[in-house]
C-alpha cells in the first residue's frame, strides 16, 4: 500500500531527464562517483544510492524541478530516504 501522505515521484524516463540535469552536476554525485552504483539517478523516487560510507557534502536537490513539483521536503535521496 501506498502511503498517500508522502509526495510520489513517478519513476519514468521524463522524469529520469529532469533528474539528470541536476543529480549529474551534484557535489554529492560527483564526488562518491553514484554514477557506479545502482540506483544511478531519481533517488526521490527510487530510493538511496548502494554506494557505502558517504559523506554529506553538498545537494543539488532543492533546485530539482521534480523537488518543487511534487513538494518534496529534506534532499540528500541519494544518501537517506
Amino acid at each position: 500500500m501506498i502511503d498517500s501522505s508522502k509526495p510520489v515521484v513517478e519513476d519514468n524516463e521524463e522524469n529520469r531527464q529532469l533528474c539528470r540535469k541536476y543529480c549529474t552536476n551534484c557535489q554529492n554525485y560527483k564526488h562518491h562517483s553514484l554514477e557506479k552504483y545502482q540506483p544511478t539517478e531519481l533517488f526521490c523516487s527510487r530510493g538511496q544510492s548502494s554506494a557505502t560510507s558517504m559523506k554529506i557534502i553538498g545537494c543539488f536537490c532543492p533546485a530539482c524541478e521534480l523537488f518543487t513539483k511534487h513538494h518534496l521536503r529534506g534532499g540528500y535521496f541519494c544518501v537517506r530516504r
